[in-house]
């Protein structure tokens, strides 16, 4: 099986700026040191080989891989133990199509020279060109063994790998890569890729284990949760929760799905049911409380975040909150304290807003004027930014900015993951 990566449109491709990198390369780093104890000649001699070599690198460069192939073959000519003469004949071939010929030539290169940078990945990936799958994951293998953060030999590994329908092994150099190139879009698709199949084929097998386990239901429910269909996640916890009713991670994760679409009281149920279970959550400590002080129940809502707070709750917003209802209830001096703290706790966007808007109100009431006008400047300067960088929404995630619970768009018609499962 392929898993759909085709040898043709990989997206990663060989292109001119790749070969041309990496002869440029061995012109600054490798032809210097390696032509010198292979050639035997008059100086004069290795001059013109040194020459070739540029010229072919330079034509490469330009497109003119005719005459970068004669360069190379007037090298190899002149001194047929060069390794680095076989390896420019091999890359300009690869250029032009030729993967069998390429092929030949990178392997004497590779002959001549096994440690030479670059060989193996090039006769890999021209291997991989004309369907020598596993033949091509050794070669890049070994160009891994010689440079072990090359992230395009670690790339192409995984998406050669990917197209012998192996992605498990895909996995390991593809992370490798997104680490080394953290912002490269083709890296990131094919590790998502991977691990997306890695995934598909591990809820397969657990359907097949039990189509009606507790583990199955709370997959999908993940699965869902993640895709943004919402009512469909509930569904599925409240199904887990029935064949476990003393799992507090399942109350957790539905309480959040709940507060997604507005469900407040079914929120709270869903929580206080984590709470019996494990008393000290901070999350659901936290996400009670939060709701008791925006229903108007501040001293509720306190007492239950002076307990998120005491349980490590994240504590910028477990501070703004816990400030707020204290304000509520007219206690000034200790909100002011713990909105401060807040401010100071690298907030959201969404948090320090609040928390300054509210932290203005306080120090008013508290008489502390200058304190006051300081808060409303820094307000003003906050939604001048935020109105700059606004692109349609505040979509975090419960968990990661749990005062965020906007209801999330219906998803009436989206398709249930179900078929992962089948």
């Amino acid at each position: 099986m392929s898993y759909g990566i085709s040898r043709a449109r990989s997206g990663f491709e060989v292109g001119r700026d790749s070969c041309c990198l990496w002869i440029a390369l061995f012109l600054l780093l490798g032809w210097s040191f390696h032509c010198t104890p292979s050639i035997a000649q008059s100086a004069s001699q290795r001059s013109e080989v040194l020459q070739r070599l540029k010229d072919g690198g330079e034509a490469v460069h330009r497109g003119d891989l005719a005459t970068a192939e004669s360069d190379f073959r007037r090298v190899i000519e002149a001194a047929p133990s060069l390794s680095d003469g076989y390896l420019g004949l091999g890359l300009t071939q690869l250029r032009q199509g030729n993967a069998d010929d390429a092929i030949a030539s990178l392997k004497q290169a590779i002959k001549l020279d096994p440690h030479l940078p670059g060989a193996h990945m090039f006769l890999g990936i021209a291997e991989y060109q004309i369907g020598r799958g596993a033949e091509a994951a050794e070669s890049l293998r070994g160009e891994i063994a010689i440079q072990p953060k090359d992230t395009e030999a670690l790339t192409w590994l995984g998406i050669v790998e990917l197209g012998l329908g192996h992605p498990e092994d895909a996995i390991g150099p593809l992370d490798q890569a997104a680490v080394l190139t953290p912002k490269n879009e083709n890296i990131l698709y094919y590790k998502a890729r991977a691990h997306h199949l890695v995934a598909e084929a591990a809820y397969k097998d657990l359907y097949q284990l039990d189509p009606d386990s507790v583990l199955v239901h709370r997959a999908l429910g993940d699965t869902l949760a993640n895709s943004g269909q919402a009512e469909k996640a509930i569904a599925e916890y409240e199904a887990a929760i029935k064949k476990q009713p003393n799992n507090p991670d399942l109350y957790e994760a539905l309480g959040e799905q709940n507060q997604k679409i507005s469900r407040v009281s079914a929120a709270i149920d869903a929580y206080e049911g984590e709470l019996r279970f494990n008393a000290n959550s901070a999350i659901a400590l936290y996400n009670l409380g939060k709701i008791r002080v925006e229903r108007g129940e501040p001293a509720v809502g306190v007492a239950l975040l002076r307990r998120a707070e005491a349980a490590h709750a994240a504590a910028a917003p477990t501070d703004f909150y816990l400030g707020f209802g204290l304000a509520e209830l007219g206690q000034n001096e200790e909100a002011a304290h713990w909105l401060e703290q807040s401010i100071a706790s690298s907030p959201s966007p969404f948090i320090e807003q609040s928390a300054t808007y509210q932290l203005a109100r306080v120090y008013q009431k508290l008489n502390r004027k200058a304190d006051a006008q300081r808060a409303l400047d820094r307000l003003k300067e906050l939604k001048a930014v935020s109105a700059k960088n606004i692109t349609g929404g505040n979509e975090d995630s419960v968990k990661e900015m749990p005062e965020a619970a906007t209801p999330s768009a219906s998803a009436d018609g989206s398709t249930h993951p179900s078929h992962y499962f089948r």
